[in-house]
């Protein structure tokens, strides 16, 4: 009996120490991005993208401590938290093959080492189709391991646009035609020239523009053009949207070719912020229906 009741204890203190590494929380500070081959904008979308995920993920305790946009040198190791685990990303392109790659750098002050990971990617646009998932089970197996360097050539990852797919953006008018895929908006065409035109539920058209910012990324810039109406903004208050237009920058929609049917990126308008508006970015995807 005896000898029982100590196998179940065994069994009781194994299964809540799996808990306990089951259930391992970090503290981590982000410091963003770094790298030479993109610009600011690209660095903004890119390091939002990451901190949202960080900040989803349960186990994760994540603070911002970002700066700007891209970071321009490695961050100084002395102004890292003992108590957290430093983490930011640089981001390579091999001019030679055309391929980009990812360096995971996780910094632990307390004992003071770093480990990194490196994954290689086919183009930009696999990088922003990383999932939560996957960037969690990485930046948790480089903090747990005893190595200071992973590298590894990530195969996880959404299939990008093949040399075909990709002669989509060298000019937009093979970007003509009519798209959907925001909850507000019914109807978005896009005409040659550079030109075209969003239908909103609510009944307002905004003109806008089309250009292609960075073949080498797939990146389209998508920007309204004229003046800003109040049913442009339907995720504010009316009072509130009627005030914001009289003074608003224009919305503008930076977006990612991922085939030859589907956009994705980010829309940069206003937001509400309590009773008023701040200015922010949302996720998106359009469809091309013909």
């Amino acid at each position: 009996m005896k000898g029982k009741r100590k196998l179940l204890n065994i069994f009781y203190i194994f299964l809540f120490s799996s808990f306990q590494l089951f259930s391992q929380n970090y503290n981590i500070d982000f410091y963003g991005i770094i790298s030479e081959d993109i610009d600011n904008n690209m660095a903004k979308m890119t390091g939002d993208l990451y901190y949202t995920q960080l900040s989803e993920i349960n186990s994760f305790s994540v603070t911002d401590k970002r700066t700007g946009n891209l970071l321009t040198e490695y961050p100084e190791t002395e102004n890292f938290a003992n108590s957290k685990i430093a983490f930011y990303i640089s981001i390579k392109k091999d001019t030679k093959t055309d391929k980009w790659s990812t360096t995971y750098h996780v910094y632990d002050k307390n004992s003071e080492s770093e480990k990194t990971k490196t994954n290689q990617y086919d183009s930009f646009y696999k990088i922003l189709m990383e999932s939560k998932n996957t960037l969690q089970e990485n930046l948790k197996n480089i903090i747990e391991s005893d190595t200071f360097e992973v590298h590894s050539s990530s195969k996880e990852i959404a299939a990008a646009p093949d040399k075909t797919e990709k002669s989509v953006i060298n000019s937009t008018e093979s970007l003509s035609g009519n798209w959907a895929g925001e909850e507000n908006i019914a109807k978005i065409v896009i005409l040659r020239g550079g030109r075209g035109f969003i239908i909103f539920k609510n009944g307002a058209s905004m003109n806008v523009s089309v250009s292609i910012t960075n073949p080498e990324l797939s990146e389209i810039t998508i920007t309204q053009t004229g003046k800003s109406n109040a049913s442009f903004y339907p995720e504010l208050q009316r009072n509130t949207a009627l005030t914001a237009a009289l003074t608003a920058e224009p919305i503008k929609w930076t977006l990612f070719v991922k085939d030859n049917s589907t956009l994705i990126g980010k829309k940069q308008t206003l937001l509400p912020d309590g009773d008023s508006y701040t200015s922010g970015n949302i996720d998106v995807e359009w469809k091309k229906l013909n």
